[in-house]
């Protein structure tokens, strides 16, 4: 019953967690690296074996699948589909977080694309 009667409501617990995560990345990599099942256990959450994610991460050249930059696989993103949980490759952290924030519409990236090139970019072509 303890564990019932928390001092911090659970959003400012996972902000907490976030900023401690952010404020030490050192150890949060000395854990991964010291935890064998934690791409396992990622894997598990989007129900699919290491060996598919593995397959995914070279097929793709241990690169990003949208900017194309060289990623670690344990500090990569597994992609998927939000509405049925399917698994479409394995994205950097920047790009997934894009993707969640246009929600995964191709209709809204589309329509920011059109107007990068009306009004200017200053990133990679």
């Amino acid at each position: 019953m303890r564990h019932l009667l928390k001092s911090r409501c659970n959003e400012c617990l996972k902000r907490e967690h976030k900023r401690w995560v952010d404020d030490n990345p050192e150890k949060v990599r000395g854990y991964r690296e010291r935890d064998p099942w934690t791409l396992v256990k990622r894997c598990a959450r989007r129900n699919i074996s290491p060996e598919q994610l593995i397959a995914a991460y070279e097929k793709q050249e241990e690169c990003c699948a949208i900017c194309k930059k060289e990623i670690e696989i344990i500090d990569s993103a597994i992609d998927h589909n939000h509405e049925t949980g399917e698994f479409r490759g394995v994205l950097c952290k920047q790009c997934n977080r894009g993707l969640g924030m246009f929600l995964d519409s191709p209709f809204i990236l589309k329509n920011a694309l059109e107007y990068l090139q009306d009004f200017g970019f200053y990133g990679k072509e």
